[in-house]
Protein backbone atom coordinates (compact mmCIF):
# COMPACT_ATOMS: atom_id res chain seq x y z
CA UNK A 1 0.00 0.00 0.00
CA UNK A 2 1.53 3.12 -0.91
CA UNK A 3 0.82 7.08 0.85
CA UNK A 4 0.23 9.30 -1.49
CA UNK A 5 1.30 13.18 -0.29
CA UNK A 6 -0.10 16.23 -1.44
CA UNK A 7 -0.37 19.67 -0.63
CA UNK A 8 -2.79 22.37 -1.43
CA UNK A 9 -2.15 25.43 -1.34
CA UNK A 10 -4.69 28.52 0.60
CA UNK A 11 -7.61 28.67 -2.10
CA UNK A 12 -9.26 31.65 -0.58
CA UNK A 13 -7.23 34.74 1.68
CA UNK A 14 -9.75 37.54 2.58
CA UNK A 15 -9.39 40.50 5.57
CA UNK A 16 -12.08 41.79 6.66
CA UNK A 17 -13.39 44.11 10.10
CA UNK A 18 -15.61 42.13 12.36
CA UNK A 19 -18.16 45.43 12.59
CA UNK A 20 -18.65 48.34 11.08
CA UNK A 21 -15.54 50.48 11.19
CA UNK A 22 -15.86 53.62 12.86
CA UNK A 23 -12.42 55.53 13.64
CA UNK A 24 -10.97 55.39 17.24
CA UNK A 25 -13.57 52.75 18.01
CA UNK A 26 -11.94 49.03 19.08
CA UNK A 27 -12.14 46.81 16.38
CA UNK A 28 -11.63 43.23 15.07
CA UNK A 29 -9.85 42.47 11.66
CA UNK A 30 -10.05 39.04 10.92
CA UNK A 31 -7.99 37.19 8.41
CA UNK A 32 -9.89 34.08 7.25
CA UNK A 33 -8.12 31.72 5.63
CA UNK A 34 -9.32 28.21 3.22
CA UNK A 35 -8.67 25.43 0.87
CA UNK A 36 -5.10 24.17 2.52
CA UNK A 37 -3.49 20.72 3.35
CA UNK A 38 -1.51 20.09 5.39
CA UNK A 39 -2.44 22.06 8.25
CA UNK A 40 -1.90 24.30 9.65
CA UNK A 41 -0.68 27.99 8.17
CA UNK A 42 1.53 30.06 9.71
CA UNK A 43 0.05 33.94 10.14
CA UNK A 44 1.20 37.56 10.35
CA UNK A 45 -0.07 40.91 10.58
CA UNK A 46 1.80 44.06 9.75
CA UNK A 47 0.13 47.67 10.70
CA UNK A 48 2.02 50.37 8.60
CA UNK A 49 4.57 48.39 7.15
CA UNK A 50 5.71 47.39 10.97
CA UNK A 51 5.08 43.61 12.31
CA UNK A 52 2.19 43.52 14.87
CA UNK A 53 1.75 40.60 17.26
CA UNK A 54 0.25 42.27 20.29
CA UNK A 55 -3.25 42.01 20.55
CA UNK A 56 -3.30 38.59 17.86
CA UNK A 57 -4.85 35.25 18.09
CA UNK A 58 -5.23 32.42 16.11
CA UNK A 59 -7.89 29.35 15.99
CA UNK A 60 -7.07 26.05 15.57
CA UNK A 61 -7.40 24.77 11.58
CA UNK A 62 -10.76 23.01 11.12
CA UNK A 63 -11.66 21.06 8.36
CA UNK A 64 -13.72 21.32 4.86
CA UNK A 65 -15.48 19.03 3.54
CA UNK A 66 -13.01 18.57 0.93
CA UNK A 67 -10.48 17.55 3.38
CA UNK A 68 -8.72 20.68 3.19
CA UNK A 69 -8.55 23.11 6.12
CA UNK A 70 -9.54 26.79 7.04
CA UNK A 71 -7.67 28.90 9.98
CA UNK A 72 -8.66 32.39 11.42
CA UNK A 73 -6.09 34.58 12.89
CA UNK A 74 -7.68 38.01 14.56
CA UNK A 75 -6.07 41.30 15.68
CA UNK A 76 -7.19 43.60 17.69
CA UNK A 77 -7.28 47.16 16.47
CA UNK A 78 -8.30 51.03 16.79
CA UNK A 79 -8.79 52.07 13.37
CA UNK A 80 -7.37 55.88 12.47
CA UNK A 81 -7.40 56.95 8.71
CA UNK A 82 -4.60 55.84 7.00
CA UNK A 83 -3.43 53.03 8.39
CA UNK A 84 -2.85 50.11 6.17
CA UNK A 85 -2.93 46.61 7.64
CA UNK A 86 -1.74 43.40 6.04
CA UNK A 87 -2.15 39.80 6.37
CA UNK A 88 0.52 37.08 5.25
CA UNK A 89 0.29 33.83 5.31
CA UNK A 90 2.90 31.03 5.18
CA UNK A 91 2.46 27.31 3.93
CA UNK A 92 4.63 24.50 2.33
CA UNK A 93 2.94 24.30 -0.38
CA UNK A 94 3.67 28.02 -1.29
CA UNK A 95 6.72 29.63 -2.53
CA UNK A 96 6.51 32.89 -0.92
CA UNK A 97 3.92 34.35 1.82
CA UNK A 98 0.16 35.25 0.20
CA UNK A 99 -0.84 38.74 1.62
CA UNK A 100 -3.85 40.90 1.72
CA UNK A 101 -4.18 44.54 2.52
CA UNK A 102 -6.48 46.62 4.49
CA UNK A 103 -6.34 50.28 4.06
CA UNK A 104 -8.48 52.29 7.06
CA UNK A 105 -9.72 54.40 4.12
CA UNK A 106 -10.77 52.63 1.63
CA UNK A 107 -12.69 49.90 3.83
CA UNK A 108 -14.47 52.86 5.70
CA UNK A 109 -17.62 53.41 3.62
CA UNK A 110 -19.50 56.67 3.63
CA UNK A 111 -23.02 57.00 4.52
CA UNK A 112 -24.99 56.69 1.23
CA UNK A 113 -27.77 59.64 0.67
CA UNK A 114 -29.41 58.18 -2.26
CA UNK A 115 -32.15 56.09 0.24
CA UNK A 116 -33.12 59.28 2.35
CA UNK A 117 -33.34 61.65 -0.89
CA UNK A 118 -35.76 58.87 -2.75
CA UNK A 119 -37.65 58.30 0.52
CA UNK A 120 -38.04 62.03 0.43
CA UNK A 121 -39.15 62.67 -3.06
CA UNK A 122 -41.50 59.55 -2.67
CA UNK A 123 -43.15 61.19 0.69
CA UNK A 124 -43.27 64.52 -1.24
CA UNK A 125 -45.02 62.92 -4.21
CA UNK A 126 -47.69 61.22 -1.87
CA UNK A 127 -48.22 63.99 0.21
CA UNK A 128 -49.10 66.11 -2.91
CA UNK A 129 -51.37 63.14 -4.72
CA UNK A 130 -53.29 63.08 -1.33
CA UNK A 131 -53.73 67.16 -1.65
CA UNK A 132 -54.82 66.85 -5.05
CA UNK A 133 -57.03 64.27 -4.81
CA UNK A 134 -58.64 65.82 -1.33
CA UNK A 135 -59.11 68.97 -3.32
CA UNK A 136 -60.69 67.38 -6.33
CA UNK A 137 -62.82 65.45 -4.11
CA UNK A 138 -64.07 68.79 -2.49
CA UNK A 139 -64.76 70.61 -6.01
CA UNK A 140 -66.56 67.31 -7.17
CA UNK A 141 -68.60 67.23 -4.23
CA UNK A 142 -69.71 71.18 -4.37
CA UNK A 143 -70.95 70.61 -7.72
CA UNK A 144 -73.68 68.31 -7.21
Amino acid sequence: MSLFLFTDPPSSLVIYSRDDVELGEKNILICHVSGFFPAPVNVSWTKNGQKVTEGTSINIPFPNKDSTFTQISRLDFVPQLGDIYSCSVEHPALTEPQTRIWDVELNNPQPSVGPAVFCGVGLTIGLLGVAVGTFFLIKGNECS
